[in-house]
């Protein structure tokens, strides 16, 4: 067993006219000294386990689940540069400013990516290996900007981050001949280390999945997605309620620097603190987003009661827009079995009452929003 006191981050190997990075393998039993680390982990453990007993006590929480999901592919992909809102990202193609449309698909892919991982875990019984980031990777880049950078595919040409060329790079991942050994060292830390933490584990998971940075492209959004989906597969999640990335955005300079400091520093310590700080406040602001989610629920229940009008035809919206928050008429007619006449009627009295917010300011091709419950989830 290795002490994390003494972890040696890696080596480089000259290229010619740059160096690229190999990190050391990390397929071992890891143990530490370190108090801070202790405590920590302790409170993130407590953490996730208040999350996963309130997730499984609160009525209809897989409707608030995909609404957590969205959050989560929104600022995932701002840390990769998109610049969509919440609202943006969930409104037809046709709805969406031309400019915005790919960064609006990017989101969506990676919230399909998100759940074909889900799937295979929880219905197939899939293990979590590097073949299911494989799969994410092909989902995630469809399409989009990258389409051509061989989605699902481990990388075979040499990348970079930073700068115009290897040889001025920030950071160089490790050259092709490296790949095959690095990739089977992490599957097998992945599966084979029992006995460890598996918040402690998928710290290093994360830290290694974006220092090999085994595709062209989407490695940071591919390495975002396994925390929580790691988390489920070993039963350490109830439900694929814990999204990270608001903290990471929220944070994202020490993000990076607390990564590279692993590389150059050999503080994988710092690295882990960082992440299981910021497990703590994502499980802590999970459970609070829930608990505001069915007290907003329980508001839109009690207007419902008050309101002496249209209130079948009120609640039928209201009740949809749980799983479409943002919706224009034609969607809600189809959504709720009312004709488009009678969703014009209810959603101008459900504006009148500031229940909905209508988004465009047009009097025609209208799009309304369930703002109150959307902003639970910023």
């Amino acid at each position: 067993m290795n002490r994390l006191e003494r972890f040696k981050s890696g080596t480089y190997r000259d290229q010619g006219d740059f160096k690229s990075f190999c990190p050391s393998g990390i397929n071992q039993m890891w143990t530490w000294e370190d108090s801070e680390l202790n405590y920590l982990l302790a409170e993130a453990n407590k953490e996730l386990g208040g999350l996963n007993t309130y997730s499984e006590l609160i009525p209809d929480i897989d409707i608030y689940i995909r609404m957590h999901i969205r959050t989560e592919a929104n600022k995932s992909n701002k840390i990769e540069g998109t610049n969509t809102s919440i609202e943006e990202d969930m409104m037809s193609s046709e709805d969406i400013s031309p400019e915005k449309r790919d960064d609006v698909q990017e989101v969506n892919n990676y919230i399909d990516a998100m759940n074909h991982g889900i799937k295979r875990i929880v219905e197939d019984g899939f293990p979590f290996t590097s073949r299911l980031m494989t799969e994410m990777h092909q989902i995630l880049l469809q399409g989009v900007r990258g389409e051509h950078k061989t989605p699902g595919e481990l990388r075979r040409s040499q990348n970079f981050i930073g700068g115009s060329m290897p040889s001025n790079a920030k950071y160089v991942p490790p050259a092709i001949i490296d790949m095959p050994d690095l990739m089977g060292d992490l599957d097998k830390f992945i599966n084979m280390v029992n006995g460890m933490p598996e918040l402690i584990k998928i710290a290093m998971i994360h830290y290694q999945f974006e220092s090999i940075h085994p595709f062209l492209d989407g490695n940071g959004r591919i390495g975002r997605l396994i925390i929580p989906l790691y988390l489920l597969s070993k039963k350490e999640l109830e439900k694929p309620c814990f999204y990270i990335s608001d903290y990471f955005e929220r944070n994202r300079t020490d993000y990076y620097d607390y990564l590279q400091n692993v590389r150059s520093k050999n503080d994988i310590l710092g690295w882990i603190k960082f992440f299981l700080k910021a497990s703590i406040e994502t499980a802590q602001s999970a459970k609070s987003k829930f608990k505001n989610a069915v007290k907003q629920v329980e508001n839109y229940r009690n207007y419902l009661i008050v309101k002496k009008t249209s209130t079948d035809s009120s609640q039928r919206i209201i009740t949809a827009m749980y799983s479409q928050p943002v919706a224009n008429v034609s969607q809600l007619s189809d959504l709720t079995d009312l004709t488009v006449q009678a969703v014009n009627n209810t959603v101008k009295i459900l504006c009148d009452d500031h229940i909905l917010s209508e988004l465009t300011g047009n009097k025609r091709n209208r799009i309304f929003a369930l703002t109150d419950y959307i902003n639970i989830f910023r």
